[in-house]
């Protein structure tokens, strides 16, 4: 993450929103040109390349490549920096809005957050700074702050700006907590995997249950209904066997069954 800082430093052009950093890739909303981006995360690659040397590491970054998608709609912004915010706590339920520690989303209409510091740039050591971007560049903002041992994002992302396009925190909260339909076709248009929590899902299916079927209540269709749903879950939400056997109230084998599994 504080090669994401340091990046985002020596590239004037972007102004980074919020990001996110995963297992296998990162998502990062930003204004500024084309050809900025590209050169931004041109260095990212080339100094995680650099890393990944350093230790002995082999790593192929051929495929790690930018995806750059250009976002004109308020909508569709507002959408993308939730689903780019609540996408490491969806993927792992052991954090949550507040505690996902690789990204700008903890620090969105969290006031708390935004002050804290755990001292600044110009406090580390001259080796200190370099393990801190693993790298010989220590050319830095010496008071940005540092929070549990990375730069804090709140010295190199525009929270302002991110915050300014919603209308109030409640609103920014009602859509990474509700705005289902909407994350789903970002993810299909990032070719990420979209994951629904279990109150998400229960939503999307009772409602669809009771358009498709007459009944809201899933769990008492007949078979043949359940096995579409079950269907339906599977492939279109990407739900795992036992999320649609909570769903059904049915045995795990009866979901393998409906699945033709």
């Amino acid at each position: 993450m504080n090669l994401v800082a340091l990046v985002t430093h020596l590239s004037p052009d972007v102004n980074i929103i919020t990001f996110e950093v995963m297992d296998s890739h990162l998502h990062v909303i930003a204004e500024g040109p084309p050809p900025g981006a590209n050169d931004w995360f041109g260095q990212l690659r080339k100094r995680l390349f650099r890393y990944y040397q350093s230790t002995g590491r082999v790593r192929d970054l051929s495929n790690f490549q930018p995806n750059i998608i250009p976002i004109n709609d308020l909508s569709f912004l507002r959408n993308s920096i939730a689903y780019v915010n609540r996408n490491g706590y969806l993927v792992q339920p052991k954090f949550t809005p507040f505690s996902y520690p690789w990204g700008a989303n903890r620090f969105y209409f969290n006031p708390d957050a935004r002050f804290r510091q755990d001292g600044h740039y110009q406090d580390l050591s001259y080796d200190e700074k370099r393990h801190l971007f693993r790298s010989n560049t220590i050319e830095y903002p010496e008071m940005h702050s540092l929070v549990d041992g990375y730069v804090s994002p709140v010295n190199y992302c525009n929270l302002d700006l991110g915050e300014s396009l919603f209308r109030n925190a409640r609103h920014y909260f009602s859509l990474i907590s509700r705005s289902v339909e909407g994350f789903q076709d970002i993810a299909k248009l990032l070719g990420d995997r979209f994951f629904c929590t279990d109150d998400e899902l229960f939503i999307i299916i009772r409602q669809i249950s009771k358009d498709k079927y007459g009944s809201s209540r899933p769990d008492i269709l007949p078979p043949d209904k359940k096995r579409e749903l079950a269907k339906m879950m599977y492939y279109d939400y990407k739900a795992g066997v036992q999320q649609i056997r909570r769903m059904l109230r049915v045995a795990e084998s009866d979901v393998r069954f409906l699945l033709g599994k």
